[in-house]
């Protein structure tokens, strides 16, 4: 009778696993195209790595929390996010160029996948451990590294149990604001707060939003993310801080008000 009992609960975990696992297995991206087996010397952060060939490699499509490695003040989840990866990596990874594979700070942008070619990037999104954010030209898996969010901001896990208030901090920000008026230089457009802040849309990036879509959003309350500035010499006319959003995924409409 005891092993009877015992092999159903078996059945039953297993069962459990499996469902959990499909539950969450369509919010993670699989791999698209060929991949680089490349050998890790060392996880840095949740969204840094280093390779043993001297490759210091940033994912695409997330901002994690940062670590402080000189005085240990680390954001919420930093060293979770770390620890993440730490657990999914046994001394290698899949990696996949971007589009545009360097950033400013001579670090490779590559999509990073474990061994079951899942992306790693989908995975820390779906565990709420970073925020999505979209780069053009390398917009790979968006669609899906869209829906991995998605599926944690509405099991409110990790960072997505902090309220979205802006904070006038240089960085990776994502905050709620409303917008108070819309204007068009040769900078861009430039959308005006009620906070200390104007969020630019680049020219370079203004195809993107069709002028009737920008202008309609005075008034409204709006979900941005991007990584803001404080203005140096600036006129007092202008707003301190300055957040540029480059893709329309990371601009929008918040309908509902509530806290998340």
């Amino acid at each position: 009778m005891i092993v009877r009992v015992l092999k159903k609960r078996r059945v039953y975990l297993a069962l459990f696993l499996c469902l959990s696992f499909s539950a969450g297995a369509s919010e993670l991206c699989r791999a698209t195209g060929p991949l680089e087996r490349a050998q890790i010397k060392r996880i840095v952060d949740g969204d840094t790595i280093h390779l043993s060939d001297g490759r210091k490699v940033r994912l695409v499509g997330i901002n994690t929390p940062e670590l402080d490695h000189k005085s240990g003040n680390h954001q919420a989840y930093a060293e979770q996010a770390t620890q993440f990866l730490e657990s999914h990596l046994d001394g290698y990874v899949f990696i996949q160029k971007a589009k545009s594979d360097q950033d400013r700070y001579g670090r490779k942008l590559y999509y990073l996948f474990d061994k079951d070619r899942i992306s790693l990037t989908s995975q820390l999104l779906f565990e709420g451990l970073g925020y999505r954010i979209a780069v053009p030209p390398n917009l790979a898996y968006q669609a899906c590294f869209v829906d991995a969010e998605n599926a944690a901001r509405k099991a409110n896990k990790r960072l997505w149990q902090h309220n979205l208030q802006w904070q006038p901090q240089a960085g990776f920000a994502i905050a709620r604001v409303n917008i108070s008026s819309v204007t068009r230089n040769r900078g861009g457009w430039w959308l005006e707060t009620q906070q200390d802040l104007v969020i630019n849309l680049p020219p370079y990036v203004s195809d993107y939003w069709p002028a009737q879509t920008v202008f309609g959003l005075e008034g409204k309350t709006i979900e941005i993310r991007g990584w803001q500035h404080h203005r140096k010499n600036r006129n007092n006319a202008f707003k301190s801080w300055v957040l540029s959003v480059r893709h329309p995924n990371d601009l929008r409409e918040i309908k509902d008000l509530n806290p998340n």
